[in-house]
């Protein structure tokens, strides 16, 4: 699995850079591996892989049940794109 690193450029305000990491760190990396890991276990994960290429509507699909979770009710990643 590759992992990305954000870099924050130091010249913000710590209140922003704070208020940025709460969003990458505390909110938005659980729900992405949540989703990495309801993604490589689908039963078309590796016809995806070998095409390089997911259909359109599976991340909606994987999301739907995640609304009612309490670990991401009210999410505002899963409300912003009425997954």
């Amino acid at each position: 699995m590759s992992q990305i690193t954000i870099q924050c450029r130091l010249i913000a305000s710590e209140s922003t850079r704070q208020k940025l990491w709460k969003l990458m760190a505390e909110l938005n990396t659980p729900l992405i591996n949540e989703l990495l890991q309801q993604l490589s276990k689908h039963q078309d994960f590796e016809e995806w892989r070998k095409n390089g290429k997911l259909p359109s509507t599976v991340v909606s699909q994987l999301c739907q049940p995640l609304k009612t979770d309490p670990s991401f009710t009210g999410h505002q990643w899963l409300k912003r794109f009425n997954f």
